[in-house]
């Protein structure tokens, strides 16, 4: 991806402020920046759903003194479920908020049938739902579904800048020129309004891609996403999208496959080529999951979800946002590349085959990053699993926690390949058959040093080491993991 300049973080100090909360379906993210706020005064978090009796202890949240604020997330949450939680300082301040996870029923405003034949589907600001009344479905039924490309526009669907509360459902969406799904920032003229809210499930998307349209006669396919967010020109924060939801999508078989690291043709060259999700500077507060990415037909990817810009305070998928359970194979280089802010963002649960690189985060400028319960079956060339660090000091301050992750025949499990890593913690993982370095960090290799982590594995009366508990059930990514035990 782009490496630009990095923006730094502000050095005043905020005021004493109340705290806050972000949620999603899963996850709250919290905020908060009392009076005597430091890193030796322990900020403890506490937690229970409104119906129960018992409080459940949380991860104390990280102290950032670059700006005098707490931050830190409950995880493993119910969806459309009021919590009450308690933050409370070592020195003995208290605070306590109530905060509601998202709802998976979205409410439905009306649906709009495409039309059987349909070449390309645009979704102006005009077409979009509302919070109150519900969100406006864009679908077919199976068999009237398809929507061929063609040589002209550069997407089978266009969501246009402006529109919100939106469900692209049902499709299949093949042969695009360039992406199958396009949410476009229009530049003339430039507009004030806000994409949001945009829900894209149950697609089928194959066969998409351009060739040497970003690269002319350099005989390399162009990074175009399957679902591609495209909002590099945008300067303004508050004009970004925002809440972008991609679920239980089949992203497979790319119409051209990206480079190898190492080719007779390119050399020693980055991966260019086709990705399964891309937000180019697309806002934060997003939600990618269940979704498939893979590729039968030898067509490789650049990355499997990723995103611009990385060395930054904001980057992909910037802030509290959930990227879990997603099964992801075929790449060249990031399954899932989050780097940037990472700002109270969440992986967990997704499944690697096949990659180079399994979760890529660097850097983590903002934090706090979590990242637990992953697994990585294959890797090319042995890459590592975590690939983190900066040479850039200012990026590279964000707290990062690695938990019961599991790796097979990586070259690392923590590997310092963007420059120096520092203040992250690393407990309870499983590196197989991976070279540890002991420079890069505390590893855990076997089943006799597991830790107790509130809030991650605290629901085991015996915790284990890696991704999988031996009493739980198989572990499911993909479609499949939705469906899972419903």
């Amino acid at each position: 991806m782009r490496f630009l300049g990095v923006l730094l973080l502000a050095v005043a100090l905020p005021a004493a402020a109340a705290p806050t909360s972000v949620s999603t379906f899963h996850s709250i993210g919290l905020y908060w920046s009392p009076e005597g706020g430091s890193e030796s005064n322990a900020a403890r978090v506490e937690f229970r759903e409104s119906k129960a009796s018992a409080w459940r202890q949380g991860l104390d949240l990280w102290f950032d003194a670059r700006n005098g604020e707490y931050r830190g997330s409950l995880v493993e949450l119910e969806p459309s479920s009021s919590y009450e939680i308690r933050l409370i300082l070592a020195s003995g301040a208290k605070e306590v908020l109530t905060a509601k996870t998202w709802s998976e029923k979205f409410r439905v405003k009306r649906i709009v049938e495409v039309p059987t034949g349909t070449k390309r589907l645009v979704i102006n600001a005009a077409d979009s739902g509302d919070e109150k009344e519900g969100y406006v479905v864009f679908t077919a039924p199976p068999g009237r579904n398809v929507v061929e490309g063609n040589d002209t526009d550069d997407s089978c669907v266009l969501v246009r800048q402006g529109a919100h509360h939106v469900i692209i459902r049902g499709l299949q969406l093949r042969n695009c020129k360039r992406y199958g799904v396009l949410i476009h920032r229009q530049s003339e003229p430039v507009l004030e309004a806000q994409t949001h809210d945009i829900v894209i499930e149950d697609n089928e998307i194959t066969g998409w891609g351009g060739f040497e349209n970003l690269k002319p006669d350099s005989g390399l396919a162009d990074s175009d996403g399957a679902i591609h967010c495209n909002y590099y020109r945008e300067t303004d924060d508050a004009r970004r999208p925002d809440r972008i939801v991609v679920q239980r999508n089949r992203i497979h078989d790319p119409r051209h496959g990206a480079n190898p690291w190492q080719s007779a043709k390119h050399g020693r060259m980055h991966p260019y080529g086709p990705l399964g999700v891309m937000f180019d500077r697309c806002g934060r507060n997003h939600v990618i999951r269940y979704n498939d990415i893979h590729s039968k037909n030898g067509n490789h990817y650049k990355d499997g979800i990723a995103g611009a810009d990385n060395f930054s305070d904001a980057g992909f998928p910037w802030a509290d946002s959930d990227i879990y359970g997603n099964r992801i194979s075929h790449v060249y280089d990031d399954g899932i590349e989050a780097e940037g802010g990472n700002r109270n963002v969440r992986i967990w649960a997704n499944s690697f085959d096949r990659v180079f690189v399994a979760i890529a985060n660097a850097a983590t400028t903002t934090g706090p990053l979590y990242v637990w319960r992953n697994v990585s079956q294959r890797t090319y060339d042995r890459g590592p699993f975590i690939k983190a660090g900066s040479r850039h000091p200012t990026a590279n301050g964000g707290r990062a926690y690695y938990f019961h992750n599991t790796a097979k025949d990586a070259s690392a499990g923590i590997a310092r390949s963007g420059g120096r890593a520092y203040n992250f913690v690393a407990r309870n993982n499983l590196w197989l058959k991976s070279r540890v370095n002991p420079a890069d960090g505390p590893f855990d290799l076997g089943r006799d040093k597991v830790e107790s982590i509130p809030n991650f594995n605290d629901q085991y009366a015996r915790p284990e080491s890696g991704a999988h508990q031996s009493a739980a059930p198989p572990m499911r990514f993909g479609a499949e993991a939705h469906t899972a035990g419903r």
